[in-house]
């Protein structure tokens, strides 16, 4: 009988916790109070200073992407959390100004440039992570600072889902982007519950 009153306690402790997740809210990952409106308004190559603009500042800006040798012992990344006197375009030609880890950095910067994500949502902590779903946003950037992808997904303990996605077309057999051809996608249903407009 002690047994049975521990385990419902425990239970009830777990629910309550799973409830006070959710009042939590569904979007206090997401960074301005960003809403589906404002992420359709981003357009492919839209420059920088009107995605900012009109999304705000992002909670992070980073750069995971590059080839290093396998000899690289200190491989470069770039990942900062903003704040509203952070110098985005400052931050990122530092960043890429110096010197190069090793050789095969080196040559993937030549080729690709810089390129930046800028990172409008927060992974929840472990715990609430595996009780609720939560929506990633990222806008990507070319070289040039302007926008060259935007992608959402939603998280929970045992799957992401696309949500969101704006690019350019890219051929498939040759992987290159199509100029001036975009591809879309949008799960209407994920996206207005990730990011509702708030009235």
């Amino acid at each position: 009988m002690k047994t049975v009153k521990v385990l419902i306690s425990i239970i009830g402790i777990i629910l309550c916790f799973v409830l006070v997740i959710n009042i939590l809210g569904y979007r206090s990952n997401v960074a301005n109070g960003i809403t589906g409106d404002k992420i359709k308004e981003i357009e492919m190559g839209m420059p920088l200073e009107q995605i900012i603009f009109i999304l705000g500042k992002p909670f992070e800006i980073e750069n995971f992407d590059g080839q290093h040798d396998f000899s690289c012992k200190n491989p470069k990344f770039l990942e900062m959390k903003v704040n509203k006197n952070t110098d985005i375009i400052y931050t990122v030609d530092c960043f890429f100004n110096e010197t190069s880890c090793c050789e095969a950095y080196k040559e993937d910067k030549q080729i690709w440039g810089k390129r930046v994500t800028l990172t409008y949502t927060k992974r929840p902590c472990f715990l609430k992570s595996l009780f609720t779903s939560y929506p990633m946003l990222w806008v990507h950037l070319d070289s040039n600072y302007c926008v060259q992808n935007v992608y959402a997904k939603q998280y929970d303990f045992m799957d992401d889902i696309c949500i969101y996605s704006l690019s350019w077309k890219t051929d498939t057999t040759t992987f290159e982007e199509i100029p001036g051809e975009i591809d879309f996608f949008i799960n209407e249903e994920l996206f207005d519950k990730c990011f509702k407009s708030r009235k």
